[in-house]
């Protein structure tokens, strides 16, 4: 029993570098990587996280609706700021899609909305008074 820890002892310290300084420009990174693991010990598993959806920041301003013209299919999540001195709210509608904010944004606001879009055109809008016959209404093309 001694032996064996004595030799793991060996083994780990042999496989740190400690405080040595070498020139990688020399010997360059390892070309290659290995891991054993032993029958004893259980692999670990390492859950990767899910791609996230691309985030879409949209500015409403006073009567106008700033986001790109186009986005990609698929999941999206709209980051929504009101840079205006009103309130305003946000609400798209497409191919299999309608939906909008909860409750209104105050001046310097800001929230998500998670949405999957298939390719199509869309209107997003501000459902707020008169704020969509005043300009806030915008169509995005999903590719």
């Amino acid at each position: 029993m001694k032996r064996l820890a004595l030799l793991a002892a060996a083994l780990f310290l042999a496989a740190c570098p400690g405080n040595r300084q070498e020139d990688e420009s020399q010997t360059g990174p390892p070309k290659n990587s290995t891991t054993t693991v032993s029958p004893r010990t259980p692999a670990a598993t390492t859950t990767l996280p899910a791609t996230a959806a691309p985030i879409t920041e949209v500015q409403l301003l006073d009567y106008q609706i700033r986001m790109a013209d186009t986005l990609p299919a698929g999941p999206q999540h709209f980051r929504i700021a009101n840079g205006g001195h009103q309130q305003h709210g946000f609400a798209i509608e497409g191919p299999g899609v309608s939906t909008q904010l909860a409750s209104n944004l105050t001046r310097g606001d800001t929230t998500e909305l998670p949405v999957t879009l298939r390719p199509g055109t869309y209107t997003v809008w501000c459902p707020v008074d008169e704020h969509r016959g005043k300009g806030m209404q915008k169509t995005v093309t999903v590719k």
